[in-house]
């Protein structure tokens, strides 16, 4: 009889606890990856004095990426990041192809790699942004879903 007491004790600040708990994340549903029409516009907005050599391997890259051909749009980006391994463009149509490929850690990693040479473009960096907000929730990272909507809303106010 005192087990049961006990055991029921026990499950009474379990259930307690548990409805005191943080609710689990959710997605919120105004979190939208951008379209690649618009993330195109954003890169070429943010393409500013490319070098003639590096608008033609982004122009190729882009139909390699309108055609789903990540891979050859991968090489067109290397190389044009060869020529200007600063061009930040570059760095986010990669991050998008990660995104497209279902590999997370390299969308954050080309997006922030594109945030570090961007400027003062603040729609390359909110892009960018998106980016990772997107990759971070496909890792089911919370904090870095949180941290990029923090970014997002601060990019948004300027």
């Amino acid at each position: 009889m005192i087990r049961q007491i006990f055991l029921t004790a026990v499950a009474v600040i379990i259930l307690a606890q548990l409805s005191c708990a943080p609710a689990s994340y959710q997605k919120p549903e105004t979190a939208e990856v951008p379209s690649l029409a618009m993330a195109t516009d954003t890169w070429q907005q943010a393409s500013g004095d490319a070098l003639p050599a590096v608008d033609d391997l982004i122009n190729q890259a882009d139909s390699q990426i309108a055609m789903s051909n990540y891979d050859v749009a991968s090489e067109k980006l290397e190389r044009a990041l060869r020529i200007s391994p600063d061009y930040a463009p570059a760095w986010s149509r990669l991050s998008q192809i990660a995104l497209f490929r279902q590999d997370p850690q390299r969308a954050i990693q080309m997006a922030k790699r594109s945030n570090s040479h961007a400027g003062n473009s603040v729609e390359l960096k909110l892009l960018n942004w998106q980016f990772i907000r997107e990759a971070s929730d496909m890792l089911d990272d919370i904090e870095g879903v949180q941290n990029a909507n923090k970014a997002i809303s601060i990019l948004q106010s300027l």
